[in-house]
């Protein structure tokens, strides 16, 4: 026996978010899985102070990093040189910038240390990785696809305004800030990118060689951490870019201290907005 034929369109579902307010739906995500706190802009004063104090304390790891970000921006400023080919320049230089976070895990390891008065010496350059391999090893393989994407796209853009043709090195830049939409769609897109991966990296990688997590957890508590202080971590962010240019800027010799001093001050943003774990000799597979 069948039972009653419901009337047309009572029960029928809505459309899929129709009822889905956006600001209670980031509130909702804020709200789930591992705690997360909120913080001031002016913490970043403190993030930035500590990660200071943090490489003034053990200079060596944090020199290592900054040395091997000089000599990739120079290997590939050279390579393009060598080709004679300044399309990837500029790709490359922001791409930078999406896999950094990936390069400062010996930082975050110092920085634990210090924060559990462990002993930091050199030794802190491989331990981080070991500490969470497989979560810090597919977070990293993230954000290596996220750079290739994005070196995909920039060169698609370049090719849609310019043509095959790329312009001698004298006049890449001259030519790319002459039409205002290519630089409108390339910072744009590239801005988009950065702030994507910015929200899922920005306590992520500290947090994946603090805890016992994996990366989509360490990703989304970050990205959680994002949307709790939007104005403080935009303006983290906005910080971050400016003295990676300025070190980029300065020949690259200015990341020798950009770097250390921004991943030191990473560590202190996931202690504050996530908390470090209460196991401060636990060893992560």
């Amino acid at each position: 026996m069948t039972g009653p034929i419901p009337t047309p369109g009572r029960f029928e579902d809505e459309p899929v978010g129709a009822s889905v307010d956006p600001v209670s739906a980031s509130g909702e995500l804020v709200a789930a899985g591992v705690p997360v706190r909120r913080a001031p802009p002016e913490a970043i004063a403190r993030w930035v102070g500590a990660g200071w104090q943090d490489f003034r304390r053990t200079p060596v790891p944090g020199l290592c990093v900054g040395l091997v970000c000089v000599a990739i921006g120079w290997f590939v400023t050279l390579a393009m040189w060598r080709v004679e080919s300044a399309v990837f320049v500029l790709p490359l230089i922001t791409g930078f910038m999406l896999a950094a976070p990936l390069l400062a895990v010996p930082l975050y390891e110092v920085s634990r240390r210090h924060a559990w008065g462990e002993p930091a010496g050199a030794g802190a350059l491989f331990a981080g990785f070991n500490r969470n391999r497989w979560g810090i090893g597919f977070m990293g393989a993230l954000l290596m696809l996220f750079l290739y994407g994005w070196l995909r796209v920039a060169t698609m853009i370049w090719f849609l305004f310019f043509g095959l043709e790329a312009p001698p090195l004298d006049a890449f830049l001259g030519t790319a800030l002459s039409d205002f939409g290519f630089m409108l769609a390339s910072f744009g897109i590239g801005g988009l990118l950065s702030a994507l991966v910015f929200a899922i990296s920005a306590v992520s990688l500290p947090m994946l060689v603090d805890r016992r997590v994996d990366a989509m957890t360490a990703a989304m508590t970050s990205l959680r951490a994002c949307l709790g202080s939007p104005a403080t971590m935009a303006l983290w962010a906005f910080l971050i870019a400016i003295a990676t240019l300025i070190g980029i800027g300065a020949g690259f010799f200015g990341l020798l201290l950009a770097v250390p001093v921004i991943g030191h001050a990473t560590w202190h943003a996931y202690a504050e907005l996530v908390g470090p774990t209460a196991e401060p000799g636990s060893r992560q597979g």
